[in-house]
């Protein structure tokens, strides 16, 4: 069970299949028993508990997001007042980048990535404003994060990128935290440098 809070009332459960297979929720009927399914639901707030140090003891909305052969995706909504909402302040600087002015893309292989930011060094555009790009290896494919980027380039680096590879639905702060850093900030100026096309 991972989570990653993707805003200051929201957290996103990422839960495999074969975690929920454990607890018996895929067995015959089982996954209709609601008792089972509170269960869950008690270990996820005893996981936000544990880990933001928040325990919510008012309504609480559950949606999922993606459901697929390897795993669920749920968000769970927190109905917080104020006193709880200040228990997120100090960490939410690490969420709202990704929301406002950061891009991460995935990428299948390493020559895509590779293509992408040699088209991008070539691009006037961003000659003249350096992009912050991050370049990152986790659970075998490539990452580019792109930080601090205006809202009106936002569109530009989604035609090129997307040419090459796709919007990948992590946060920043998941791939920080779990991905392999291959280089920090200047990924365009030192990969196109060794890696010329």
């Amino acid at each position: 069970m991972r989570l990653e809070r993707i805003s200051d009332n929201k957290i996103k459960f990422s839960i495999s299949v074969e975690e929920l297979e454990q607890k018996g929720l895929f067995e015959q009927e089982q996954w209709k028993d609601s008792v089972m399914w509170h269960d869950l639901f008690e270990d996820m707030l005893d996981e936000v508990q544990g880990k933001f140090g928040i325990e919510a003891q008012m309504e609480i909305t559950v949606e999922i997001e993606s459901f697929d052969e390897e795993e669920i995706c749920m968000i769970l909504t927190l109905e917080l007042d104020d006193e709880d909402y200040s228990d997120f302040e100090g960490s939410m600087e690490l969420v709202k980048p990704i929301i406002e002015n950061d891009l991460l893309f995935h990428f299948n292989d390493l020559e895509g990535t590779i293509d992408v930011l040699n088209r991008m060094r070539h691009t006037s555009k961003f000659q003249e404003h350096p992009l912050e790009i991050s370049f990152f290896y986790y659970e075998s494919k490539y990452y580019l994060l792109f930080e601090n980027i205006p809202r009106s380039q936002h569109l530009l680096i989604k035609t090129i990128v997307l040419e090459y590879g796709a919007l990948s639905n992590l946060t920043a702060y998941m791939i920080k935290e779990y991905g392999h850093p291959i280089i920090l900030k200047h990924a365009m100026e030192k990969m196109t440098k060794y890696f010329l096309t």
